[in-house]
C-alpha cells in the first residue's frame, strides 16, 4: 500500500497495512471482460441503469464482507470503506454520506476529505463503465445526485458557507453533525458529453434533500432524524424559511441549470427527477409513532410545486421529462391516493408527453408473499426448482404492474427495481437460474405494460454480498454464485 492510502486509512505504513483481497480489487480496478456476456442474462438487458454509490453514498454498497443488510439495522451503520483511498472503519462503521463527510472533515482536515472523494468519484464510474453499458445494450442511465450539487442555491442562509465554487458544506438544518462535499457542475457537465460520445440518454436524478428528506441511509444523514419536511432554517437577514422552502430553491436552481446547458450536453438529458422518494417512510414511521412529515398532503402539495418550476421552464418544450418519483412507504393508502393526484396534477397531454409517474418495485421486502430466502419465512426457499418459482414471481410482479397500469394513465417508469429475492443478503438467493428467470419475467412484464425499467445498479464491488442480485456489471459477467443452502 503507498503512504497516502496507509495515513488515510490510519494504518502505520508496514505490515499492518497490507492490502486485503477487497483493496487489491480496487487497486487493480478489476472488471470482468464485456466482450461475452454471461449467457444468464442473453436477451435480458434493462433499458436503464442506475450509476448508484457513485455521486450519492450508501453505507451497504461500501460495507465489504460483512454487510448484510440493503436497509442497515438499529441506528448502525455498515460503512468500513470509500475506496480506493480510505479503508479500516470496521470497529466504527460510517453511516451515511453527511455524517462520514464532517467525521472526516473534522478528524483529518478539508483537504484530505476532498483527496478522498476526489479519488472516488474518478475511479468509481469511469468511461469504461460507459462501455460496458452500452456494449449490453443499455440505452440510459439514470444518475443520482446530492443536494449539495446546487450548494450555492442556499446563499441567501449563509452566503459564505454556501458561495459559488465552495468544495465542502454544511447541512443547513445539521451543520455540526453533517458536511457534504459539492459536486463541480462543469465536471458534471463532462460526464453529459461523455454520455453523448457513447449515445447514452440520461436521467438526473436529485436523491436527497438537506435535513433529509426521507428515512434511509442515502438521504444523507442516517440516522438522524428527517427534518425537512417539518422544521425551518434561519437566513442570514434573520427570516425564518422552511427547509421545504429551500428544497424548491435547490429543485429550481437544477432546473435553470439544465436549462442552461449547451446543445451536447442537453441533447443527452432525457429527464430530470427534481426529488427522489419525497417522504419515503413516512407512513411507517407514522404508524411507529415516529412522523417526521405534516401529513401526506403536505408531501403531495411540494411535489406540486416542483412540477410547477418545471411546468414553467423551457425544458418540456426541449423534450426533457420530468420523473415524478412516488414511494409506496411514504401514503397509508398509495394506489387510492397518488394516481387521483396526479391525474389532477397533470393533464392528460403532459401525463402523455413531459410527466413521467415514477415507482421503485423490490421483493426484497415482500414477506411471505414474495420474497424468497434460503431459509423459512418467505413465499419460496432458493432450493426451490426454477419452474416452481417462477409463478410465484410473475404474480407478484404481474399483480402491481398491472395495478399501476390501471392506475396511472400515461407515461410510466420503475426507476429502482433489482434481482434481489430478500434485503438480508446472507439469506436471499444467489442461484443463477433462480436470478436469471426473476430479471427475465421482469423485464417481459415491463414492456408488456410499457413501463420504462432501470435496474438498481451498475457496480457494488465494495459490498460483495450484495453483488448477485444488485450489481448489474457483477450479473451480467456471470459472476452470479451456484445455489446455496440455509444457514
Amino acid at each position: 500500500a503507498s503512504d497516502d492510502e496507509c495515513h488515510l486509512s490510519g494504518e502505520s505504513t508496514d505490515s499492518s497495512c497490507a492490502l486485503d483481497a477487497l483493496q487489491r480489487r480496487v487497486v487493480a480496478r478489476e472488471a470482468p471482460n464485456v466482450s461475452s456476456p454471461s449467457l444468464a442474462v442473453a436477451g435480458a438487458v434493462p433499458p436503464g441503469m442506475n450509476l448508484g454509490g457513485w455521486l450519492v453514498l450508501e453505507d451497504w454498497f461500501f460495507s465489504g464482507a460483512g454487510g448484510r443488510h440493503v436497509a442497515s439495522q438499529n441506528n448502525s451503520g455498515q460503512g468500513t470503506c470509500l475506496p480506493p483511498l480510505l479503508w479500516g472503519m470496521d470497529k466504527e462503521p460510517w453511516s451515511s454520506e453527511g455524517l462520514l463527510t464532517k467525521q472526516l472533515q473534522d478528524s483529518r482536515g478539508e483537504a484530505e476529505v476532498l483527496k478522498i472523494f476526489s479519488a472516488h468519484r474518478q475511479r468509481y464510474i469511469s468511461d469504461d463503465d460507459f462501455k460496458k453499458i452500452v456494449t449490453l445494450g443499455i440505452r440510459s442511465i439514470r444518475l443520482p445526485l446530492p443536494w449539495s450539487t446546487f450548494a450555492d442555491a442556499l446563499s441567501p442562509i449563509d452566503a459564505e458557507a454556501y458561495k459559488p465554487g465552495a468544495k465542502i458544506v454544511p447541512d443547513p438544518f445539521y451543520a455540526e453533525q453533517a458536511s457534504f462535499v459539492t459536486v463541480d457542475r462543469d465536471w458534471l457537465a463532462q460526464i453529459l458529453r461523455q454520455a453523448a460520445h457513447h449515445k447514452l440518454k440520461v436521467v438526473l436524478d436529485l436523491h436527497n434533500m438537506p435535513g433529509g428528506s426521507s428515512d434511509g441511509t442515502y438521504n444523507g444523514i442516517w440516522p438522524l432524524k428527517p427534518k425537512f419536511w417539518t422544521d425551518s432554517v434561519s437566513t442570514s437577514g434573520g427570516e425564518v424559511v422552511p427547509l421545504t422552502t429551500v428544497g424548491l430553491w435547490i429543485a429550481e436552481a437544477m432546473v435553470k441549470w439544465v436549462e442552461s446547458l449547451g446543445p451536447s450536453e442537453l441533447g443527452v438529458v432525457e429527464g430530470i427527477t427534481l426529488l427522489n422518494e419525497p417522504g419515503h417512510m413516512a407512513s411507517i414511521d407514522k404508524n411507529n409513532s415516529k412522523p417526521f412529515t405534516r401529513g401526506e398532503k403536505q408531501v403531495l402539495d411540494w411535489m406540486g410545486e416542483t412540477a410547477g418550476l418545471f411546468r414553467r421552464s423551457t425544458l418540456p418544450g426541449k423534450g426533457v421529462k420530468l420523473y415524478v418519483s412516488a414511494s409506496e412507504p411514504s401514503f397509508d393508502n398509495f394506489w387510492e391516493t397518488v394516481p387521483g393526484w396526479y391525474s389532477q396534477s397533470f393533464s392528460l397531454q403532459e401525463r402523455h408527453s413531459w410527466a413521467v409517474f415514477d415507482i421503485h418495485w423490490y421483493t426484497a421486502w415482500g414477506g411471505d408473499k414474495c420474497s424468497g430466502r434460503t431459509v423459512p419465512g418467505g413465499r419460496y426457499l432458493c432450493s426451490q426448482a426454477v419452474d416452481e418459482v417462477r409463478p410465484m414471481l410473475h404474480t407478484c410482479i404481474e399483480d402491481d404492474m398491472a395495478k399501476f397500469a390501471g392506475k396511472v394513465d400515461g407515461l410510466k417508469s420503475c426507476s429502482e427495481f433489482s434481482l434481489s429475492t430478500f434485503e438480508d443478503a446472507v439469506l436471499a438467493c444467489r442461484n443463477r437460474d433462480i436470478l436469471s428467470m426473476y430479471l427475465q419475467e421482469q423485464l417481459d412484464i415491463f414492456e408488456q405494460y410499457r413501463i420504462q425499467g432501470f435496474f438498481w445498479t451498475w457496480r457494488m464491488p465494495y459490498g460483495p454480498n450484495f453483488e448477485s442480485a444488485w450489481s448489474y456489471e457483477h450479473i451480467a459477467m456471470g459472476q452470479v454464485a451456484p445455489q446455496e443452502s440455509g444457514l
